[in-house]
Formats: structure tokens, sequence, C-alpha cells
């Protein structure tokens, strides 16, 4: 039985203006305004998007909200140059995290991953303390 009401859409996030990119993302790590996502690939021949911060953080962008322990594994290798055997031995304390998720209904970003329930697009950020 099909059940229209259950289907969700996800909406993409237009950050068309600098005004408006400026008042909705921030990095979490220093505040500032992070590179447009763009697409990275991986050594795998994948694509994902990912930015930069001004600050040294790196960001995967996962649209669905559903892929959080992918969108992290890939920006932990992409934080360390895509050298995965260093990336998940790293020490712990050798860099930070954070997630920031979009909240469609309100338009707005929140720091945190939200409830298991919540599917929103989210922005995974790490910062490597050490280079």
């Amino acid at each position: 039985i099909i059940e229209p009401f259950r289907i969700k859409c996800v909406e993409p996030i237009r950050m068309s203006t600098r005004e408006y990119r400026e008042r909705a993302l921030k990095c979490p790590f220093c505040g500032q305004m992070p590179e447009m996502p763009g697409e990275v690939k991986t050594p795998f021949g994948d694509a994902l998007d990912a930015g930069r911060c001004s600050c040294g953080a790196i960001y995967v962008y996962d649209r669905t909200g559903r892929k959080l322990g992918e969108a992290y594994s890939e920006a932990l290798a992409f934080a360390y140059g895509w050298d995965y055997e260093a990336a998940f031995s790293a020490p712990e304390g050798d860099y930070e995290e954070a997630a920031v998720r979009f909240e469609q209904r309100a338009k707005r970003f929140y720091l945190g991953e939200g409830s298991y329930k919540d599917k929103s697009p989210k922005f995974y950020f790490i910062k490597r303390k050490r280079l």
C-alpha cells in the first residue's frame, strides 16, 4: 500500500548570496564562513561534497542526513590527506569534530547531530590539532 503522506522530500540547501551564507553557515571552530562545498574525488573514485575553512577545518556535506558514519570516515580521511591508516589510528585528542545540521523547516543551522530520527542535511567538520 502506498502512503504518500509518509514520503519525505530532501530539499537542497541554496546558498546563493554571500550575505545569506554568512547568516546561515558558520564553522563551529572559528565562527567564520567556510568555502562553498565542492565535489572532491576520493582515492577510490567516489565523489563527495566537501570544503575547507580558513582556520584549517575541513567538512563533508551529507545531503540526506542518513550517512553520517560514511561522512565521518570520509571527513577524517580527507583531513589526513586520504591516508586512511593514519586517520583511523590517530590518537585521541589529535583532532576535534563537530556536526552542524540544517533544519529545513526553520531554514537555520544548528550545532549537533540531532536525534537518530533526524534526517536533515548535515555538515560534519573535523579540525586537526597538529599538522
